[in-house]
């Protein structure tokens, strides 16, 4: 490494009396993401995006949306919480459903945390 990319590496500082959680790095891309402050281990399976890794987030997204607005295409925002009754109806609540995460709403109604993001038709 050059010393100007030296100079603009983020270093991830801890304080002496800080307590350092043992994440067990699955890749070499996570270890070097968590190394570089990028991200950060909130709980088992779970990470936080730091700030320097979102505005690069957020500098892909507005690349990815100046393209498709440049070929004519559109932006759309699918739900994350579905309707149990179209999972129902195409048998794939049926069987383990353990990993899936299910809540009511105030009226009884039964959504789940969409696992996949496929179209779906309201009935």
């Amino acid at each position: 490494m050059n010393k100007a990319s030296r100079i603009f590496c983020p270093s991830l500082i801890t304080p002496k009396n800080a307590v350092v959680k043992q994440t067990e790095q699955l890749s070499r891309s996570q270890k070097l993401l968590t190394e570089l402050g990028l991200v950060k281990s909130g709980s088992n399976g779970t990470y936080q995006i730091m700030p320097m890794a979102q505005r690069s987030v957020d500098k892909c997204i507005d690349l990815v949306q100046s393209n498709m607005q440049q070929a004519g295409g559109q932006k759309i925002t699918l739900p994350i919480l579905t309707p149990t009754g179209l999972w129902k109806k195409t048998g794939r609540l049926e069987g383990d459903i353990s990993e899936f995460y299910m809540v009511r709403d105030r009226s009884g109604k039964q959504f789940l945390m969409s696992p996949v993001r496929e179209p779906t038709r309201r009935q």
